[in-house]
């Protein structure tokens, strides 16, 4: 309470449920997002508690590194687009007026207006409908859609790879087959990651299908995920294996943010040039269309 006083509120309604002789995890539902607090009650169900919460907690510590570090990078390119968005509004409202009163005609900067607007007008129609489209899809093809992203879908990937290899090696390591980790997922509740799972390997189960093939189906599942349950060893011993791989899985996420972060500053660096470029040919062009009539 003393240490953390902007979550106090949160540690009293733990503290509450667990003196009430509920579980720790009890404590949690609502205030963090179901897929955190599902990954939370495996672990504590089966003992791994204090090594989901290490993990979580790394993932959460890392991330906000992250952030800072994206603002940080971000600050100097979008001061300089900021500049630029004041000069594009001084060029429209002080230099084409100056340009029209000295009888220079400026038809082809109003052309790029009007191809501009209209290019943004279809890109925002285009994200709306994909948005809304991509909310009535069910949640394991939600988590699909994301992984196909250009660019970020590998993140998405990599961390449902993570979120999924490191659930499964609890529920292997306690000795459950796959016919038990179905029955183990349904029991979640409906329309969540770990619950759809848990369904769509029933499906595949009462349809007579290789477990291989529901991982082949999806990006979110490792493949290597095959290779291990095909090895013929202890169920426990799998678990333990998948445990590491899931550490190695975590780490490569952290290594592609990383990577994806240092690509931003360049990139903006390139837009911005580029509009500072086009800026250059609209203020340019009408004079040099006028001189050539002259």
């Amino acid at each position: 309470m003393i240490f953390f006083p902007k979550q106090s509120k949160i540690c009293r309604i733990i503290q509450e449920k667990i003196e009430m002789g509920n579980t720790f995890c009890s404590g949690l539902e609502g205030l963090v997002n179901q897929d955190t607090y599902n990954q939370l009650f495996i672990a504590e169900r089966f003992g791994f508690l204090s090594r989901s919460l290490k993990q979580i907690g790394s993932l959460r510590e890392k991330r906000e590194e992250q952030r800072r570090k994206l603002v940080g990078v971000l600050l100097y390119p979008v001061m300089l687009l900021i500049m630029l968005g004041g000069l594009s509004i001084a060029m429209h409202f002080l230099w084409q007026p100056q340009m029209a009163d000295l009888g220079i005609k400026a038809t082809s900067t109003n052309r790029y207006n009007i191809w501009g607007l209209l290019g943004l007008s279809v890109t925002f129609v285009g994200i709306c409908h994909e948005t809304r489209r991509y909310s009535k899809l069910p949640i394991l093809k939600q988590r699909q859609k994301l992984c196909k992203l250009p660019v970020i879908g590998s993140l998405f990937r990599e961390y449902y790879a993570y979120y999924i290899t490191f659930n499964l090696a609890i529920l292997l390591k306690e000795g459950m087959n796959i016919k038990e980790v179905y029955f183990f997922l349904k029991n979640f509740k409906e329309n969540t990651f770990l619950y759809e799972i848990g369904r769509e390997l029933g499906n595949n189960l009462e349809s007579g299908n290789d477990i291989h093939e529901l991982i082949a189906k999806y990006d979110f599942f490792p493949s290597e995920i095959s290779l291990f349950l095909q090895k013929g060893k202890m169920l426990s011993l799998v678990g333990e294996e998948l445990f590491f791989f899931s550490e190695m899985i975590y780490k490569r996420l952290t290594l592609q943010i990383n990577r994806l972060i240092e690509m931003v500053q360049p990139i903006l660096f390139i837009i911005i040039a580029i509009i500072i470029v086009v800026t250059y040919l609209r203020m340019l062009t009408p004079i040099y269309s006028n001189l050539g009539g002259a």
